[in-house]
């Protein structure tokens, strides 16, 4: 489904991607997992349009997208909950929400359905969402992406702190999604967690893919487990 070949990515005159080439099979969900700094958001940000690739082709059912803008990627079927949310602090839960919806006319069964996934967003649809504690604004975040209804969302950093038991939550909420339909790329400090609700899984070294597997076995990879696992 979501396809990327050779990408380089350049900073000025750093390059920040080298020659990454992963894929994303329809209906699965496939982890990135790296240090900071590994390159992992620039990926995300050159597949929705936010960064120019120096070179290589991202492609979703086979349509390029590098030459295309973000809203238009948005509209071919990618939307992404980027890194520290990204929501609207000044609008309410409920106009984040509409701007989510902006390639397509919204329903009340759409709002219904994230509000399904999200109570508690139901319950504050009319706060103010820079009030919300960070596991709400990260609800928010992933419930304005799907209501593009893409046919991949890119999740980035859906964890970043928030407490255990709401990353719990995200990640049941994240396993959910896939379930009902919607294919996942998720990048992800926490490789565990990650690894451990994925059908694959990249890892990114500066700027480089240097392995990937499926998902259970990079769990149990030796090198994996000491770098990113915390395990020795």
């Amino acid at each position: 489904m979501l396809e990327i070949k050779n990408l380089n990515v350049n900073y000025g005159a750093i390059r920040a991607i080298r020659n990454v080439s992963l894929r994303v099979e329809k209906g699965e969900i496939v982890s990135l997992i790296g240090c900071n700094g590994a390159g992992k958001t620039t990926i995300l940000r050159a597949i929705s349009g936010l960064h120019r690739p120096e070179s290589g082709s991202v492609t979703l059912d086979g349509i390029e997208l590098t030459q295309l803008k973000a809203h238009n990627i948005v509209r071919k079927g990618i939307s992404q909950a980027p890194e520290r949310r990204g929501i609207f602090p000044n609008l309410t839960v409920f106009e984040n929400l509409l701007m989510g919806g902006f390639t397509r006319r919204l329903s009340p069964a759409d709002y219904d359905k994230v509000y399904g996934l999200f109570p508690r967003l139901g319950e504050r649809r009319q706060q103010v969402a820079g009030t919300l504690s960070g596991g709400e604004q990260q609800m928010l975040a992933i419930s304005r992406a799907l209501l593009a209804q893409p046919k991949v969302i890119l999740l980035d950093e859906p964890s970043l702190g928030l407490a255990p038991q709401i990353t719990k939550t995200i990640f049941e909420t994240i396993q959910r999604i896939n379930k009902e339909g919607t294919t996942v790329l998720l990048v992800e400090q926490n490789a565990h967690a990650a690894l451990k609700i994925a059908n694959r899984g990249y890892v990114i070294e500066v700027g480089e893919i240097i392995l990937s597997d499926a998902a259970d076995k990079l769990l149990h990879n030796d090198d994996v487990r000491k770098a990113y696992l915390g395990e020795i």
